[in-house]
């Protein structure tokens, strides 16, 4: 699956890998899921 960011969105994931591991790691948990499950399910549906 290929991702497309926003220039914004591309900006904020930079700064994350070197700001806030947390938020991050999240990020691409949530990534993961949707490559699993569809952006229309999973766990960012809850």
């Amino acid at each position: 699956m290929n991702k497309l960011w926003t220039d914004d969105g591309w900006a904020d994931y930079l700064y994350w890998q070197s700001q806030d591991k947390r938020t991050l790691k999240r990020i691409n948990e949530l990534i993961k899921d949707i490559e699993r499950n569809g952006a229309l399910n999973g766990i960012g549906k809850t």
